[in-house]
């Protein structure tokens, strides 16, 4: 689960360095910053889905951990991208 993740992240920073290089370097962030939002709305949605105590039937019960594991890891990616980003808008201007 977690390489999809991973290509999702690298398929979203190419478009934002594209983006970044072809019209604006502040879009580019708004975009990366835009895709953080989505990512934590989605790791807080699954992580409360699983704090409820009967929420998440047995069986499904691994799918979402490695969902919310998942999501953990997309988060840490685009913070990481995120602060890239913004000294790639205040350096290269």
């Amino acid at each position: 689960m977690i390489f999809f993740y991973e290509i999702l992240f690298v398929l979203v920073a190419l478009v934002a360095v594209f983006v970044g290089e072809q019209w604006s370097r502040t879009v580019a962030l708004l975009f990366l910053l835009l895709w953080l939002g989505l990512v934590a709305v989605g790791y807080a949605s699954f992580n409360a889905r699983l704090a409820a105590g009967g929420g998440v039937p047995e069986a499904d019960l691994q799918w979402y951990r490695d969902a919310r594991d998942g999501l953990r890891h997309l988060r840490l990616l685009f913070g990481l991208a995120v602060a890239a980003a913004a000294v790639w808008r205040l350096v290269a201007g």
